[in-house]
This record gives C-alpha cells, sequence and structure tokens, in this order.
C-alpha cells in the first residue's frame, strides 16, 4: 500500500506531520527499526537520531517517522532508498495510530478469516475453541477449555492440555507520553511445529507485525509457561514449568529452561544451553553454557 494511502486511513486526532520525500512509497509491512524483517519495504518509526546505524542496515526500511529534530540525521538514509520521510511531534503514537488504523481496515495485513481446517484423526475436547483461521495437522490432541485463536498454524500430533490459549494476543504496550498505558493489536501468526507438546495454562502468543511466533519440532513446554510475541524455540527446546520467555528471545535447539524461570526481550538462549531454577536472564547464553541466577550468570 501506498504511505499516502495509509495516512489517508488515520483518525489522526489533531496530530499533524509533513512528508518529506516520495509519498507514493509502496509499502509491504510495519516493523520496529531495530528488529529483522522479511519484507521488501518497511515503515518504522524513531524517537532519537541513535537509531541511524539500525536504519543504514536495514535496507528494506523505505519510509520512516521522525520528530523534527531528527529529520537531517534519516532523510539523507531514506531519499537515497527513493523513499520517504514523515516528520511529526509523536513519531511512536503517529506509527501506532496507523498500525491500529490498517488492523481496523483489513485492506493491509493478511487476514485470518477462512473456516478452519482440521486434519485426520484430531481429538478435540468438546468444550475447546478452535477459531476461524486455524490450521491443524493430522493427529492433534487438545484439551478441555483450550482456545486455538485465528492465524495459528499446528503441525502433525501436536498435544496441547487444558485451559491453554495458541495464538493469543501479546502484550505490547505505549504510554505515548500522556501516562495512559495504550494495548496496540497484533496481526501476525503463530506456529506449532510436529511433535510439540504443550501443557496446561500455557499462553503462547501470536507475533505483532508479521511473520509468526515459532515453536519448533518436538519441543516440550510445561504447565503454566508463557510465550510472548515474536519468539523462536529451536526444535527439540524444553521450557519447564512456570517459565517466562519474553517478546523476541530466541530459544536455541536443544535448549534447557528449568523451573521458573526468565528470559529477557531480545535475549539468545544458545544451542543446547542450560538455564537453571529461578534464573534471570538479561544476557545472550552460549552454546552448550549453563547459567543460573539472578541476573544469570556463567557457571
Amino acid at each position: 500500500m501506498k504511505i499516502c494511502d495509509m495516512l489517508a486511513l488515520l483518525n489522526n486526532e489533531g496530530q499533524k506531520y509533513e512528508i518529506f520525500g516520495n509519498p507514493e512509497t509502496e509499502i509491504a509491512i510495519l516493523n520496529l527499526c531495530n528488529r529483522k524483517s522479511d519484507m521488501s519495504s518497511v515503515l518504522s518509526y524513531v524517537t532519537t537520531d541513535k537509531y541511524t546505524e539500525n536504519v543504514k542496515v536495514a535496507s528494506n526500511i523505505l519510509a520512516i517517522l521522525v520528530k523534527p529534530e531528527d529529520t537531517e540525521a534519516y532523510f539523507n538514509i531514506i531519499k537515497d532508498r527513493s523513499g520517504c520521510l514523515i516528520e511529526c511531534d509523536n513519531p511512536e503514537k503517529l506509527f501506532y495510530d496507523l498500525h491500529e488504523s490498517l488492523c481496523a481496515s483489513g485492506v493491509f495485513y493478511k487476514q485470518f478469516d477462512f473456516p478452519a481446517k482440521i486434519g485426520k484423526d484430531c481429538v478435540i475436547h468438546k468444550s475447546a475453541v478452535i477459531e476461524d483461521g486455524v490450521i491443524l495437522g493430522d493427529g492433534v490432541r487438545i484439551g478441555a477449555n483450550s482456545v486455538v485463536r485465528s492465524g495459528t498454524v499446528i503441525e502433525d500430533c501436536v498435544y496441547i492440555g487444558c485451559n491453554s490459549t495458541i495464538g493469543s494476543e501479546g502484550f505490547q504496550i505505549i504510554t505515548q507520553g500522556t501516562g495512559e498505558p495504550r494495548r496496540i493489536s497484533h496481526a501476525g501468526g503463530c506456529r506449532l511445529c510436529r511433535n510439540v507438546s504443550i501443557g496446561d495454562n500455557v499462553c503462547v502468543c501470536r507475533s505483532l507485525f508479521e511473520g509468526e511466533t515459532y515453536v519448533g519440532a518436538g519441543v516440550k513446554i510445561d504447565n503454566l509457561s508463557y510465550v510472548a510475541h515474536n519468539l523462536y524455540i529451536g526444535k527439540n527446546a524444553v521450557i519447564t514449568a512456570g517459565v517466562t520467555l519474553l517478546g523476541s528471545c530466541i530459544i536455541e535447539e536443544g535448549a534447557w529452561i528449568a523451573p521458573n524461570s526468565s528470559i529477557m526481550n531480545r535475549v539468545t538462549v544458545g544451542r543446547y544451553a542450560k538455564v537453571g531454577m529461578g534464573s534471570v536472564v538479561t544476557r545472550d547464553v552460549p552454546d552448550n553454557a549453563t547459567v543460573y541466577g539472578n541476573p544469570a550468570r556463567l557457571h
């Protein structure tokens, strides 16, 4: 969709903006400037001039919202890509206003509105809820009172216990400078690969803008765990009871996360690494390492 057509959808509540560059720049997705995107043309925003290197590296960012004082720092980067810069007083608010308008319009983000597709030999408890826009493979088992939300793909031989939600709305909150928190809609999807096992009272969130929250083949997630938006969990990883995985963190193949641990957002736990019980992991963990404590340290 063209930038000018996107902005025309806004119910902008009086915030003024000015476009520099090409207002007909075609945009495939919205995303954060420090988050990888697989799309060829991205609209993003910045609130300071400290993200110039992120924007330079992310050559697919063709349009960006900035404050007036940051226009000079970013304009040449975007101009060289034949894109556009949108100058406004509150780039974060305008970015999420635009995102919400696009979600409501149904003309930009992928719509998961087809009837649910359920494979062979599935066993689904009568109290479970399978929304439209869900794809289930063969041999899937889903327990009582669990909910599978639209935009979710569940591959063959997956087990989901009771009272769990797969494809939940994630938790993206901004304050807009007013002090009143605002919850942001999620437009992406969620995938559980073959032979994944999900316990009781588990929440796995969908992604925020594009792609899927991804749970790899053979992963086991125990009761009372939380998997936030935009996560990647590699195959055969083990997430034990009461674990919290925050947004955009990466759990690599074969990693083991012990009970009641928390992994901070954007942190990577390496292949076959182990995180001890009750740990708070604030830094990347190397492959095959063991960490524990608060904050978690190598041992």
